[in-house]
C-alpha cells in the first residue's frame, strides 16, 4: 500500500477539514475539543438547523414579508396595464 492508514483521510473527514483546518489538525493530533468549543458549536448548529426549517417551511417573518411585497407590486403592474389598455 502506498499509503498508511495515518496518512489516509476518511471522507467524512473532509468535512470537518473544509470547515476549520487547524481543528481537523488538531483533532488528528490528539488534542480534544474543550466542553465551551463544543458548547458553542452545538448552540450554532442548532441555530442553523432551526434557521433551515423555518426557510423550509416559509414561516421566516422576511420571505413572508417579501413574497407579499412581490405579489403586490405585481398585482399593482398589471392593474395599471389594464387601466393603460382600455383608456387607449
Amino acid at each position: 500500500m502506498p499509503f498508511s492508514d495515518k496518512d489516509m483521510i476518511a471522507a467524512s473527514e473532509l468535512r470537518e477539514y473544509v470547515y476549520c483546518e487547524k481543528s481537523w489538525f488538531l483533532a488528528r493530533q490528539g488534542f480534544a475539543v474543550s466542553r465551551e468549543a463544543q458548547a458553542q458549536r452545538d448552540t450554532g448548529i442548532a441555530y442553523h438547523e432551526q434557521r433551515a426549517a423555518d426557510a423550509v417551511k416559509g414561516t421566516h417573518s422576511r420571505t413572508v414579508i417579501w413574497i407579499v411585497f412581490l405579489v403586490a407590486a405585481a398585482l399593482l403592474l398589471v392593474a395599471l396595464y389594464a387601466l393603460r389598455l382600455g383608456g387607449s
